[in-house]
């Protein structure tokens, strides 16, 4: 059967998927870690501002002050760098889905190909089948007619 002839093609279409899907789950799997460091940044960020304000509340030198701002911008400078990081593991997780769906897609179309030729040449066989049984009848036939007059 024609089955035969692309099991070998259908064999690296799925090892192809299944690479892309592992290089999928992978990117999906930075980009999850990316926005918790995000978060956790996030966090940090804000929690030292609400500390730097109590702080603040009960009296700070002009020296520990600019200490606070200083930090909390380099804190905003991590933050904006780590949600660049976000957005490029965003992008990547996101192509390599795109690139994994494609070569699913193009493995079902094989399969459905494979499949409907299949059934061409079953159909093809049963109907040569049904061609021979029916000639056969009919020969059956004829000899009994001959063999009654």
């Amino acid at each position: 059967m024609s089955t035969h002839r692309f099991s070998l093609l259908i064999k690296v279409q799925r090892e192809r998927e299944n690479n892309l899907q592992a290089q999928f789950i992978k990117a999906q799997q930075y980009f999850q870690q990316a926005e918790q460091k995000y978060q956790g940044l996030a966090n940090y960020r804000t929690e030292y501002i609400q500390l730097s304000q109590r702080q603040g509340s009960q009296g700070v030198q002009g020296r520990q002050y600019s200490q606070y701002v200083n930090f909390i911008g380099k804190l905003d400078q991590a933050l904006i760098q780590q949600a660049r990081v976000v957005h490029q593991c965003k992008a990547a997780a996101e192509q390599r889905k795109q690139s994994w769906l494609k070569i699913q897609t193009k493995r079902k179309a094989l399969e459905l190909l494979v499949a409907r030729a299949d059934s061409a040449v079953m159909l093809q066989q049963e109907r040569q089948q049904q061609k021979l049984s029916d000639e056969y009848a009919g020969q059956q036939f004829y000899r009994r007619q001959l063999t009654q007059e």
